[in-house]
């Protein structure tokens, strides 16, 4: 699949998956999409300021959270 997910899908997504915490990989499995398909729709929506990052786990993984905007 080749589609552009944009931030409006990665905010939505991330509004879904009903956590207060959520990793990229959550969002790709939520949207049946390859994590590298979410790069440019991330981005945008943490550029946006729509979605900041709370932590990093013991794995590596980031760990993001949708903001209040």
């Amino acid at each position: 699949m080749s589609q552009s997910i944009t931030a409006d899908q990665v905010v939505a997504a991330a509004k879904d998956i009903g956590q207060a915490e959520f990793t990229r990989d959550d969002l790709a499995e939520k949207l049946g999409v390859e994590k590298r398909e979410l790069k440019q729709g991330f981005r945008e929506a943490r550029r946006s300021g729509r979605l900041e990052k709370v932590r990093d786990d013991d794995q590596g993984k980031r760990h993001f959270r949708l903001t209040d905007q």
